[in-house]
């Protein structure tokens, strides 16, 4: 099979990955006053936690595709972020709270990322066969 950007090094792939860990981790704790005041639906917050960790986990997938890592890791560590991210909220008191709909949501994108990943990398084998 065709790898999808076969020609990015791992390297890169890593940093790109760590990039998007950090950018998270600055949205997730950064203090609610810090945070641009636009206004959404209700519920909106839920969806981008979904979307974030939608992307994290498909950068995960094909960043460590080819390599050794076994991929229940990649999704313990994806989920586990954001718990982790969660549980400093509390720890930070910047104004943010801890919230089990966010880890659902969390949850949610990387359970979607992790079936888009498997469809798609199904579907390109099947045209290269």
């Amino acid at each position: 099979m065709k790898k999808i950007f076969n020609h990015i090094p791992f390297q890169v792939k890593v940093a790109v990955t760590i990039l998007y860990l950090g950018v998270i981790a600055l949205l997730s704790l950064l203090p609610v006053k810090d945070l641009p005041q636009v206004p959404l639906f209700p519920g909106a917050d839920k969806l981008i936690h979904a979307g974030m960790y939608f992307v994290l986990s498909v950068l995960s997938l094909w960043t460590f595709h080819t390599s050794k890592v076994a991929r229940w890791k990649l999704y313990a560590f994806v989920i586990s972020w954001g718990l982790f991210m969660e549980i400093l909220q509390i720890l930070m008191r910047s104004g943010r709270q801890f919230s089990m709909l966010d880890i659902v949501a969390n949850t949610t994108g990387v359970v979607l990322g992790i079936a888009l990943y498997k469809v798609l990398n199904a579907q390109l084998k099947l045209q290269q066969a």
